[in-house]
């Protein structure tokens, strides 16, 4: 996979396919907590569940399996028995979860405090 070099020309329908996949992964509700949750280390489903609250198990496995599809992260265990599944990050993941504490950074210091 090669570097974006912005000086050279660029294929629009691949900048295009690429972007709407960071925001879908970025800007996807649970996503980032999934991916902050994953960098730590391998994780259960019920680990992942229990650490985001109000998500519901159907949305979970939603986004599980779309950030499996998009090579984020795998999933190892026996296939006969998905309650014993664990969850990690694959090098792709971790180069967007590291992506994502540079956006956090940004956030923090563009942003102003929110008032209570």
């Amino acid at each position: 996979m090669s570097e974006f070099d912005p000086s050279l020309p660029y294929d629009s329908d691949q900048m295009e396919k690429g972007l709407h996949l960071m925001e879908s992964i970025i800007g996807g509700r649970w996503n980032p907590m999934i991916l902050f949750m994953l960098e730590k280390g391998a994780q259960s489903y019920s680990a992942l569940k229990n650490g985001i609250p109000y998500v519901s198990d159907t949305e979970l496995k939603r986004k599980l399996d779309m950030l499996h599809k998009h090579g984020l992260i795998e999933k190892q265990g026996p296939a006969d028995d998905g309650r014993k599944n664990e969850y990690r990050l694959t090098g792709f993941g971790r180069k967007i979860v590291h992506t994502l504490h540079h956006i956090m950074d940004i956030s923090c210091q563009s942003c102003p405090p929110l008032e209570n």
